[in-house]
């Protein structure tokens, strides 16, 4: 747009500019730029326009040079020509066109919505008298239309990609699902909760390769709607309107956009269900193994007691043993002093106090370590 402005000594666009409006004296251009794409309109006033075959266009006056170089790719092209009288004859296949009266029955709108033989689709607007302000506003909201509609059928193709995709993806999550039937242990379902997350994974990169354009073009389309049914249309001769028009040929698209959006939607959610099965059950089956390990930690617990016990009781007679045979030797010695000592009938004598006095100083040890 800058050079085009130098190119006519015309102010340029500063930066960041959305937009920006070139009088070049018979003619004159406006670009706007929107969030997916910009628009360039050109308007070139005071000539008759060949309504018939449109061999004269707005275009025309535009330097070759520069229109040669505009970037980008062209979504949408159309021509409006603007007359005061309904013409006898139009470029198109009568039984392809579409007409509607509009601004209460005071302009006519023809087209149909097909690109002519330089790829612009054209449309005829018939002025009944009602002011420039009116039609060029009619002549906006009909470029507008003309512009949502492609827009919205951005996402028609990716849909129509992501179909085959999803096919595949949704026979794969119900062989899983099948196999959520069959329980082959925990192993098993471990097995198919990582297979499901990969699947988990397949189905948001796709979603995520569509989420956009099927958000934008319900938004598109819902523009489409609102520029339509603030007309108020009424049929020409019997021609469908634009908005039937648009309920024949936009409507289903949409729909299959959409359809393809929630059936992603549906196969994201299946696999969480069959993930949330799946990983309840392996819940389940790792408490039943605990309960089992508890249970047979319970059962060593008890034998271990029971051998603690046993050797509790191995020990009594061990200790009691050895501080018998210090008592004999004990016993001995004093029977030198005293020859009356008997010390074989003195250890023997002894044995049930000593075995006491043992069980008692190892309950009393057993005692305090676990009160620790």
């Amino acid at each position: 747009m800058a050079a085009l402005c130098r190119k006519f000594a015309a102010p340029e666009p500063g930066v960041g500019a959305r937009w920006c409006l070139l009088e070049a004296g018979s003619w004159s251009l406006r670009w706007e730029r929107h969030t997916e794409a910009s628009t360039w309109t050109v308007f070139r006033p005071g000539v008759e326009p060949d309504v018939a075959n449109f061999g004269v266009t707005a275009l025309d006056v535009v330097p070759l040079d520069w229109l040669s170089n505009m970037p980008g790719e062209i979504l949408v092209a159309a021509h409006a020509a603007i007359v005061a009288a309904r013409p006898s004859r139009f470029p198109f296949a009568p039984d392809e066109l579409v007409a509607a009266r509009i601004a209460s029955g005071a302009i006519e709108v023809f087209t149909d919505f097909r690109a002519g033989p330089d790829s612009f689709t054209r449309f005829v607007l018939v002025d009944g008298g009602v002011g420039d302000a009116l039609v060029g506003r009619t002549l906006q909201q009909l470029f507008e239309v003309e512009t949502y509609r492609l827009l919205a059928l951005l996402t028609y193709p990716l849909a129509l990609q992501a179909t085959a995709a999803l096919t595949e993806l949704e026979s794969e999550i119900d062989a899983a699902a099948a196999q959520v039937v069959n329980e082959n242990g925990v192993e098993s379902d471990r097995t198919l909760v990582n297979k499901l997350a990969a699947l988990a994974g397949q189905a948001e990169r796709l979603a995520g390769q569509t989420n956009f354009r099927v958000a934008a073009s319900r938004a598109y389309y819902g523009l489409v709607g609102a520029r339509i049914t603030s007309w108020n249309e009424l049929a020409i001769d019997g021609r469908p309107t634009l908005g039937e028009f648009m309920e024949r040929r936009l409507a289903p698209a949409m729909r299959t956009c959409v359809s393809v959006a929630e059936r992603q939607q549906g196969a994201i959610e299946r696999i969480a269900r069959t993930v949330q099965i799946l990983n309840t059950r392996v819940e389940v089956a790792s408490e039943m193994v605990n309960v089992n390990l508890l249970a047979s930690m319970d059962s060593r617990s008890r034998v271990q007691l029971r051998l603690q016990e046993t050797v509790e009781g191995l020990s009594i007679v061990a200790v009691s043993y050895y501080a018998l045979s210090l008592l004999k030797v004990a016993f001995d010695g004093v029977a030198v002093v005293a020859p009356w000592l008997d010390p074989t009938v003195a250890t023997a004598l002894s044995v049930p106090v000593v075995v006491y006095l043992v069980w008692r100083f190892l309950r009393g040890v057993k005692k305090t370590v676990l009160s620790k």
